[in-house]
């Protein structure tokens, strides 16, 4: 019994296809059935080459057994028992067992019905059409020429011949259909069974993404608050100390200014990584590529790193390569942030020595050339087993020695995220102790044949050589233009965010109003016309984009056509195109530049409002 079992487990094992276990049932029931055709036979006294051909038929359905089983991926075992059956042991038996009056015919039917059970449908059709022709082809002969069957002794023998192939056809026929619908009906079972689970899994999955949703807009309303909340003090911290700036003359002051300046600018960069982190995490980071002065971005990069190194009394260097095409095509945003991590880090982890920028390029083809982007230090290195590390997200690395160091963490993860947005390539050399080099290869279309030439030529051309620092550039970035007779409104819930707009645009002796909500704002919009209009938008009871709509909207209004710019710490991903479709004509971010002012009254005051200084 337990061999039994044993055999049963192999013929129906798991690995083996329905159609497979199938021809094990079919032949397991033709081998079986050839222990009664093998009596029955002998009892009607079938010639000894009938019985012969009856022992090689079982012989062969053995071996078609153990090749199917052995090579369950082959067709041929199938093909082979079809073949051999019907074309040759049928055929054969026909004439040895007594012709169309015996049982032969009957088993000759069964054959040709388990051919198509047992192999696909082509070779169901070859074999089907040719075993037509061999069983009309027995017919006939036997019809012809009947002294080439061997027939039985009696009619009783016919009948008990014919009794039992019809007997035993029917059982295994029976046996095969069976086995088959209980197969197909247990792959139902299963196929419902696993629909049931796959409805229940994706309820479960809408359910999960329902939550996912909900949580991600959660987190955007998060970042959204704390962007807007931390970005409206910076603001008045970073605008207030501009004008300390501009106006102080005391050197101890301006000192301190310029501390304020650095600690409030490292704060804001540490609020734009977690943003720009959560941008890249969620997809919807994106690059606006634009034509752009590689100058003008080592130049921005140089005066906001060199005050940093020379408080460390770190030598600050840049060198470049003078035959870089000097205007390019790509996400200059983007090119100056990786830059400015690279360095910033640098100095970071530097605690004496130098740090280099080192810019060159190579020529990709007549329109197109690959940046490099080096910054080489002698700080403090990365060991071998920490550079498997060096770009994970929120890790510090040594972080017992380290413990000092300002950061998020997230300066190299975001420069790489960046880099390989834009298709290029960051890697790292270092010796522990003795410094590294950080060096990023990005794709950039030429924009204009001009070249570089040498940065520390034109650094000192314009004034900003090595001691003369950050608040001399301060010094140089004066207002170039007034606008006496232009009227300008500022809307903000923020009384020190008014002031600080309105001490920035100071020297352009514009005309400037102050509202502190939106209710305020329609009242200056119905008496006063103005030029243009500076918006926050997170207000209480009206916001900025339903005061907008407002003024727009006012019957009889004096400003319906005014340009109206969205001025918010609203800093998120889509902010400016959001912005851009509610109506107004522009957005600035706070903590807001007198640059980015000056520039925005420049674009949208009336010429004849606006005075050039001689």
């Amino acid at each position: 019994m337990d061999s039994l079992k044993r055999w049963f487990k192999y013929f129906f094992r798991d690995e083996l296809s329905i159609r497979h276990k199938l021809v094990n049932v079919i032949l397991g029931c033709a081998l079986m059935a050839q222990i009664p055709g093998f009596i029955v036979t002998i009892v009607v006294g079938t010639s000894l080459l009938g019985i012969i051909t009856q022992i090689l038929m079982a012989v062969v359905i053995i071996v078609v057994i153990y090749l199917t089983n052995r090579f369950p991926e082959s067709p041929l075992p199938p093909i082979l028992i079809a073949t051999v059956g019907n074309i040759f042991v049928f055929p054969v038996m026909y004439f040895l067992c007594g012709g169309y009056g015996t049982g032969i015919v009957i088993w000759m039917l069964f054959g040709a019905i388990f051919t198509w059970l047992l192999v696909d449908a082509k070779w169901a059709i070859v074999i089907s059409l040719v075993n037509f022709v061999l069983i009309s082809g027995c017919f006939h002969i036997e019809k012809a020429y009947p002294e080439y069957v061997s027939y039985l002794a009696t009619r009783n023998d016919e009948i008990t011949d014919t009794s039992v192939a019809f007997v035993f056809v029917t059982l295994i026929f029976g046996l095969i259909f069976k086995y088959q619908t209980r197969s197909y009906e247990s792959q139902a079972r299963v196929l419902k069974e696993n629909d049931e689970k796959l409805r229940k899994l994706n309820e479960e999955l809408e359910e999960a993404n329902v939550r996912l949703e909900s949580a991600s807009a959660a987190k955007s309303s998060f970042l959204a608050n704390m962007s807007h909340e931390i970005r409206t003090p910076i603001n008045a911290v970073l605008g207030m100390d501009e004008m300390i700036l501009r106006e102080c003359t005391d050197k101890q002051i301006l000192e301190y200014a310029n501390d304020i300046d650095s600690a409030g600018h490292q704060l804001l960069s540490l609020v734009n990584d977690i943003l720009d982190f959560s941008k890249i995490e969620s997809g919807k980071m994106e690059l606006h590529p634009v034509e752009y002065e590689l100058f003008s971005v080592m130049n921005d990069c140089y005066n906001m790193i060199f005050m940093r190194a020379k408080r460390k009394d770190l030598a600050f260097v840049v060198e470049n390569d003078p035959n870089i095409p000097a205007f390019l095509y790509g996400d200059e945003v983007r090119i100056r942030q990786i830059i400015m991590n690279l360095l910033t880090n640098a100095v970071k982890y530097t605690k004496d020595g130098t740090v280099k920028l080192i810019i060159g390029y190579e020529r990709i083809d007549a329109d197109n050339i690959r940046l490099l982007i080096s910054v080489k230090d002698t700080g403090i290195g990365i060991s071998e087993e920490n550079k498997k590390y060096l770009f994970d997200s929120f890790r510090r690395l040594e972080e017992k020695s380290n413990r000092n160091i300002e950061g998020t963490g997230l300066g190299l993860s975001i420069t790489r995220k960046f880099t390989e947005m834009m298709g290029g390539t960051i890697e790292v050399e270092s010796v522990l102790y003795e410094g590294s080099t950080f060096t990023v290869a990005i794709p950039q279309r030429v924009a204009d044949t001009g070249v570089i030439g040498h940065f520390d030529e034109r650094l000192n051309k314009r004034n900003l050589g090595a001691g003369e620092g950050h608040s001399k550039a301060k010094q140089e970035n004066k207002e170039n233009f007034t606008a006496p007779h232009a009227r300008i409104l500022v809307v903000d819930d923020v009384k020190m965010n008014l002031n600080v707009v309105r001490l920035l645009l100071k020297n352009t002796e514009a005309q400037i109003d102050l509202a502190s909500s939106g209710d305020e704002c329609l009242k200056y919009t119905l008496i006063k016309h103005y030029d243009l209009i500076l918006m926050d938008h997170m207000m209480p009871i009206m916001d900025g984009i339903q005061a907008m709509h407002r003024v727009k909207e006012q019957a009889d209004g004096l400003n319906n056509d005014t340009p109206i710019v969205a001025l918010t710490a609203n800093a998120l991903v889509g902010a400016q195109e959001m912005y851009i479709e509610e109506g107004f004509v522009s957005y600035l971010s706070k903590p807001v530049k007198s640059t980015d002012l000056e520039e925005c009254l420049l674009k949208f005051l009336p010429e004849e409002k606006i005075e050039k200084a001689e």
